[in-house]
């Protein structure tokens, strides 16, 4: 991943990590997808 996609990705994983907008099983779901679109196994 190049290094600004990356940047962009850790943004809004952190802005999504640190939201208390979102339900617990929301942010969980959020995770999960960032997780499989960065090619990790959840």
């Amino acid at each position: 991943m190049a290094s600004e996609q990356m940047q962009k990705y850790e943004q809004f994983y952190e802005s999504a990590r640190q939201s208390e907008v979102f339900d617990e099983r929301t942010a969980v779901l959020l995770h999960l997808a960032a997780a499989m679109a960065r090619g990790c196994e959840p």
